[in-house]
């Protein structure tokens, strides 16, 4: 066991992960399996990764039991204790949150309102200073004084950061209509978890030590149980699962595809009269599924292995997915480097009844390095990028160290690069978020120009979609995807977004397909896991 060794050099105030490793990689999946019900436990959340991008490709992490959930609606917060450690954590807190307007304390939960944010008349640098949902996330993720760090995921807040938090800080157009009741964000404190270390074939199981009174003792030795109650559950048999009778079903829209091909013509209108010079367009696929939701996510990880996968079970609803692009990553020790990965530009895959075509593939590969209109579209947005990460960064610091490279999925291939920077002394990866959001690949160019414009074509607020899933460590690392190749499963419906990038040159027809290529993956997904025959899938609409 590391980490508890000479409990008297610590200090009130610190964490200290305790952890336990074994020299081999255990099938995270499976393990995740076992430790949540088949998936079917609340407050439970799995991030994966498989080795598409070797250097992205890390770590896989899990747990079903953390010890607090913050959630954050508007102005309104909530923070809920899950368990007895997640109870002292709140009282050890329950002191932090001054700045809001107002606060109420119980045993079991802390909630408040935030006072409302000044959104005109003010200067970039007053907006990304005011207090803001980021700062109780800031009073939880960075309440202990980390010691004793491994090079590893070990804990801290995870969770998801929806499209819609926008409006906290930009004055948007109003949408009500949000079919799946998201919060602005959802976020955990993780103080335990299993992580899989792909590089080094081994893995951790990780209790965090926090340390709220002088009973030192008592902590770590509640750790060592922690991580021993892991290990025995190495060897528990799969829970069971369910048995679904099969059935068929509609997949629905809720924007047509007259829709969405009107909506493309009147941005390309938006663009001509130099209002904007890109915009991302979605829609959303629904269809019932009838089978366990970690079935749909062990087939989706199959058919679309990515460098961010993910599967949470919220209160709210289930969030599965497969993403390539990351959102925002923050690492460093002293200096903290600030990384945006924009994908844009896609191509199908060659497959011909389901089988690769390497001829095929290399004909859509070139079709997309020589494509001015998916090449504009691309620079377009690692201008925005690169704009986004200066914003946060020490003058003279950012650097593009690659750009318009191919990366291939399972039924699509994208043109990625990548933007680097060093974060301002100043700032932390929360700020830099706030900076950042929402990603450029997501909105278009001029962002708030083209949210705006979105919002007024968009029939439902985007929810998840377009947001990111997100982990932040007590010393100030942060790693985010966009929430895209995801579906979310609520009241027995999948509800699947998709989006495609609008220019000048756009060709309708060709951004809807391009819309339906990204859905297939997670459409096929939930056919494979049994229990569902689509009646409509070649004809939607």
């Amino acid at each position: 066991m590391s980490g508890n060794e000479n409990k008297t050099k610590f200090k009130i105030g610190q964490i200290t992960p305790v952890y336990k490793s074994i020299n081999k990689i255990i099938s995270p999946v499976d393990f995740f399996a076992k430790i949540s019900n088949y998936g079917r436990q609340k407050n439970s959340l799995f991030l994966e990764s498989a080795d598409i991008v070797t250097k992205y490709g890390n770590y896989s992490f899990g747990t079903a039991n953390p010890a607090l959930k913050i959630t954050g609606r508007g102005n309104n917060f909530e923070i809920d204790a899950l368990n007895e450690l997640g109870t002292k954590f709140l009282e050890f807190i329950k002191d932090d949150f001054a700045f809001c307007n107002s606060i109420h304390y119980s045993a079991n939960q802390i909630k408040g309102t935030l006072k409302p944010l000044k959104k005109k008349n003010i200067t970039q640098e007053e907006k990304l200073k005011q207090k803001t949902h980021m700062d109780i996330l800031r009073a939880i993720a960075f309440k202990f004084c980390p010691v004793k760090i491994p090079d590893m995921p070990y804990g801290g807040l995870i969770g998801t950061i929806s499209y819609d938090f926008i409006d906290q800080f930009e004055d948007l157009p109003k949408n009500k209509n949000d079919i799946l009741n998201t919060p602005d964000y959802e976020m955990y404190f993780v103080d335990n978890l299993f992580c899989c270390d792909h590089r080094q074939n081994k893995t951790y199981f990780i209790a965090n030590a926090l340390l709220m009174n002088n009973d030192f003792q008592k902590v770590f030795l509640q750790c060592e149980k922690t991580i021993y109650n892991y290990e025995k559950i190495l060897n528990q048999p799969m829970p069971k699962k369910n048995n679904f009778a099969k059935k068929k079903s509609k997949i629905k829209v809720d924007i047509s595809k007259k829709e969405f091909i009107n909506n493309v013509n009147k941005l390309k209108q938006h663009i001509c009269s130099g209002d904007i010079f890109q915009a991302v367009i979605s829609r959303t696929l629904i269809t019932q599924y009838n089978c366990e939701p970690l079935d749909i996510y062990q087939h989706l990880r199959k058919l679309n292995p990515s460098p961010y996968m993910f599967y949470i079970n919220s209160k709210n609803n289930i969030l599965l997915g497969a993403s390539p692009e990351m959102a925002l990553k923050v690492k460093g020790e002293k200096q903290k480097k600030v990384q945006i990965r924009p994908i844009a530009g896609t191509r199908p895959r060659g497959l011909i009844n389901n089988k690769l075509d390497f001829d095929l593939d290399a004909k859509y590969e070139l079709e997309l390095k020589t494509n001015k209109k998916e090449i504009a579209e691309h620079i377009m947005l690692v201008d925005l990028a690169r704009n986004d990460v200066a914003r946060v960064s020490i003058t003279g610091s950012r650097i593009v160290d690659e750009l318009l490279i191919i990366e291939k999925y399972s039924h699509v291939q994208h043109l990625v690069s990548n933007v680097y920077g060093t974060l301002r002394d100043d700032l932390d990866a929360l700020y830099a978020y706030l900076a950042c959001m929402n990603m450029g690949t997501l909105t278009g160019a001029p962002k708030p120009k083209a949210m705006e414009l979105i919002r007024n074509l968009e029939k439902t607020k985007r929810g998840l979609y377009g947001g990111s899933v997100a982990y932040l460590t007590p010393d100030g690392d942060f790693d985010s995807t966009i929430i895209i190749r995801a579906m979310q499963l609520k009241d027995n419906f999948a509800y699947i977004r998709s989006g495609a990038g609008i220019v000048y040159n756009s060709n309708p027809e060709a951004e809807y397909q391009e819309t339906m290529n990204k859905a297939l993956s997670c459409l096929t997904a939930i056919k494979l896991a049994g229990g569902i025959e689509y009646e409509n899938q070649n004809n939607i609409d």
